[in-house]
């Protein structure tokens, strides 16, 4: 029995990985201005924060259920038995949904993943999920080490305001407004799906040192670390210069997210995925 693996835009696979372990990628959707960019190759993240920059609309969608449909029988017609679809936290959007509707409209078996989260939090989890299904792993097995993978991972992330999460409507209205009125800069985390504030620090430098530590603290030298950014780079690459020198990992990836997280957090923010090994 062969296992097949799709995921979506906001895993921020690396390319490289994709093609290798024949990953399936649905991409969600980024309306600026009102038209409609494919976040995959239709869009950058440096275009968004440009447009969020100057004051544009912009704003994310889910993919139509056709295009997991096609995902899905595109690997079974290269020999995939079944299915394996892991997406983004079905509370920060309906593309879980999306590709659960697709998954009743195929004549094989198809498990729907919610993640949970979003980026390398899920992202790690697929890539694992995929290299046992490459190895010839049972379809329950896979799905049950995508699960462990996905419920042990943890994010956190700093952005330079909360502008963007408030608009959105990701974040609550009444903490946002707190942390703009005390001028604080905020450090976010998942809690079952959802980004919940963590703390409020008083400048950036503070932030991003107080974010080394709870990572740091996280962490085992087993666990794998992404550090993902929206036009950081500089602060990005020190912050996980810290990160191995602190957890002894030795190999984190900095990349940019994509133009779906950029739109919700903006330019300036800082994400730290950590997973366990399982």
């Amino acid at each position: 029995m062969s296992v097949g693996i799709v995921t979506d835009s906001t895993a921020y696979l690396p390319k490289a990985l994709v093609a290798q372990l024949a990953i399936e990628v649905v991409p969600l959707q980024v309306i600026s201005n009102g038209t409609a960019f494919n976040e995959v190759d239709g869009i950058t993240v440096e275009q968004v924060a440009t447009a969020l920059r100057a004051g544009k609309s912009v704003t994310t969608s889910r993919p139509n259920p056709d295009l997991f449909v096609a995902a899905y029988e595109n690997l079974h017609a290269n020999g995939a038995d079944s299915i394996v679809s892991v997406h983004l936290s079905s509370e920060l959007s309906g593309t879980y949904e999306s590709a659960v509707l697709a998954s009743r409209r195929v004549d094989f078996p198809v498990d729907v993943i919610d993640s949970r989260g979003i980026a390398m939090m899920m992202g790690f989890a697929v890539l694992a999920g995929a290299r046992l299904a490459a190895n010839g792993a049972a379809h329950a097995d896979v799905v049950s080490l995508i699960n462990r993978k996905c419920s042990g991972a943890s994010i956190t992330f700093y952005v330079d305001t909360l502008e963007f999460l408030e608009r959105g409507g990701r974040i609550n209205a009444i903490q946002a407004r707190m942390g703009k009125a005390m001028d604080l800069k905020p450090l976010l985390h998942m809690i079952n799906g959802k980004v919940e504030q963590r703390e409020l620090v008083r400048t950036s430098e503070k932030a991003l040192a107080r974010m080394v530590e709870i990572v740091s603290a996280a962490a085992r030298i087993k666990s794998e670390i992404a550090v993902h950014h929206v036009e950081a780079q500089a602060p990005a690459e020190a912050m996980a210069t810290q990160l191995m020198m602190r957890t002894g990992v030795t190999n984190i990836e900095v990349s940019p997210a994509g133009a779906v997280v950029g739109t919700h957090v903006g330019p300036g923010s800082i994400a730290v995925v950590v997973s366990p090994q399982v």
